[in-house]
């Protein structure tokens, strides 16, 4: 039978694992960010930043927009 507190620490392990992969990809959701902007001829830092966007369903509800990368 494990012991509570073993328990506890694997979860806490298991989270600690979790955000380091939730970083390695948001580096490379990010790198594949430059790259798409480098290749349509936009490489500026200014392109770099995220915007607002209305999709189709939110378009007439405020509350409803998200920040979202074009």
């Amino acid at each position: 039978m494990t012991n509570i507190y073993d328990a506890i620490k694997e979860k806490e392990n298991q989270i600690a694992i979790f955000q380091a992969q939730i970083s390695g990809l948001q580096a490379e959701i990010e790198a594949l960010r430059v790259a798409a902007r480098i290749l349509e001829g936009g490489g500026s830092a200014e392109a770099a930043r995220p915007v607002a966007v209305q999709t189709a369903a939110a378009a007439g509800a405020d509350k409803n927009s998200k920040r979202v990368w074009p």
